[in-house]
This record gives C-alpha cells, structure tokens and sequence, in this order.
C-alpha cells in the first residue's frame, strides 16, 4: 500500500464523507471509491461500510487507520528533513516522463545514480509524471530541462534528441474481456473494440499517432477521449484502453488487465530529450547518462 492510498484512507476516516474526502483530496469520488476497494482487497476486510447514512469504520478499519496515522506523519516529517537536505543541492534538473513505464523510470533513476557516483554534477533532481503528455512542449515552454518521452515530429531544432528504445502498442481492459485472456493479441481484434483514451489536452502529437496508426489496420471505431483531470479505467467489459503499452497500469485497479499487443508492426519510439541551447553542466551530464543507461539495457 503506497503512501498517497494511507494518505486518502486518513482523510476519508476524518471526514466519513467521500465527497468531503474528494474534495480535499482533489480526486473524484469515483477514483476515492476504487482506490479504497484496492486497498480493502489488499488488506482483505472491509476498512469502511458504507450505507445511506454514511461512512463508517469498521472495527478492523480503526486499527489500520490509526496506526496508518501515525505513518502518514512520520513519512511527512521524514519527507521535509530529507528535502531540507536535498535542498543544499547546487541544481534542480527537472526530468519530465511517462513514469508510470517502469523501464523509462528506471532508466531516469539509474543515470541519475551514474552522474552521482561519478561526481560529474551535484543537481536535485524532480521527476514528473507526464503519461502520454507531449513532452516536446514542455521542454520548450522551459517547463522541465529534460525529458525521456514519445516523440512524433521529425522537425524540431530547437530541441536535442537521441533515440533510447521502443514500446509496443497495448490494451488495458476489465478482467472480464475477451481479450483479457486471448491467447493471440492483434490489431484485428481491436477493430469493434469500444475505446477510450485519454483528453486530448497536452497529448495532440500523441492521438495523431495513434490515429495513424489505427487507419493503417484499419479500425474505424471512434475513440472516446475523456475530459481534462480524468482518470481513465476500462469499467465494463467492451471498454479497452488502447495505446502505449503501461504494465503498471493495472496498480490503480484489481479488475483492470494490461496486455502488449503481439503484433510488432507499430512501436512508440523513447528518446531523451533536452533543448538545444541548453548549456547546464547537471542537465547535460544527467541527458548524457539516461543515452549510456537506456543503451546499457538494450
């Protein structure tokens, strides 16, 4: 159980309310409400029983919330003594990514370690999620000084490239689908799927790939793009998440099933990314780090 799900069942046993609880923890009740029934599977009883009265906590619940608590603070105080010292850093590279990819994670995380133990740069460094967020953008925006994220634009000099590795494409569906358990996953079998995807927002280089892509195998079914600040779940059986392949996906849901498509002929292509006029000796050295990790692993 991560520390942000302790964080949400504190809040939710403060307040009884998952409208209350929503609200301050900035989700919507229905990702409160799957977040909470993951970790009641994990625990393996119910944390709170929910009627027309409201939330209440079960015997078991007062335990573990209690003592959850208790880490929820010490994690806090822990967390303000370690970025106090942190802050000592000389620099702050922000690395910006689709984090959720754990082979994009790790390759940020060990080139970080490399410059480390090297000593080529002293830098603090910030990770950011960015999912499928069109991650040239915020490079140039000066939002993040580097990023390890899908490029689709064969004409970008303001910015630095190297190819790192490919993704294949892959679904996320419910548990009950057929294609959770198809012994053979192609883009054919995708052609009457019901998709969904994420908003369009930030992510316009992204869909225009993924549209491409689709009319070249020849799936005309529309995609349901969801709105801005939505979490996208696959919640009935014909809904397929379908895209780059996200392993992790399934850790914000027990009903959810991922699956690479076994089908290679389309790939998302990975490169690290950083603006060309970029001059910092702790943005260059950790850019130089993620290429010789990303291609260490290869």
């Amino acid at each position: 159980m991560d520390i942000r799900l302790c964080e949400e069942l504190v809040v939710l046993s403060e307040s009884l309310s998952f409208r209350k609880a929503s609200e301050r923890l900035f989700l919507t009740q229905s990702t409160l409400s799957k977040h909470v029934a993951a970790a009641e599977r994990e625990v393996g009883f119910r944390i709170f029983e929910r009627s027309s009265q409201g939330v209440e906590l079960t015997a078991g619940g007062r335990v573990l919330v209690e003592d959850l608590r208790q880490v929820v603070a010490l994690y806090g105080s822990s967390l303000d003594r370690a970025r106090a010292c942190q802050a000592k850093a000389d620099a702050v590279v922000r690395v910006a990514g689709p984090l959720l990819n754990p082979r994009i994670a790790s390759v940020i995380s060990e080139a970080a370690l490399r410059v480390s133990h090297s000593q080529e740069a002293v830098f603090q460094l910030a990770m950011v999620e960015t999912g499928v967020r069109d991650c040239p953008v915020k490079l140039m925006r000066r939002e993040v000084d580097v990023a390890v994220g899908f490029w689709f634009d064969d004409d970008l000099p303001e910015l630095h490239c190297e190819h790192l590795f490919s993704i294949p494409f892959g679904i996320a569906c419910h548990a009950t689908s057929p294609l959770a358990t198809k012994s053979h996953l192609s883009f054919d079998d995708l052609a009457n799927a019901h998709m969904i995807s994420y908003p369009m927002q930030d992510r316009e280089a992204y869909h225009a790939y993924v549209r491409k892509v689709r009319k070249r195998h020849g799936i005309d079914m529309p995609i349901e793009h969801l709105e801005p600040d939505t979490l996208c779940f696959p919640q009935t059986t014909d809904s397929v998440i379908f895209g780059v392949f996200f392993p992790d996906y399934v850790r914000f849901g027990g009903d959810i099933v991922t699956r690479p498509l076994d089908d290679c002929a389309e790939r998302f292509e990975v490169f690290a990314m950083c603006r060309a006029d970029e001059t910092r000796p702790a943005v260059l050295s950790l850019f130089d780090a993620i290429v010789a990790e990303a291609r260490s692993q290869n």
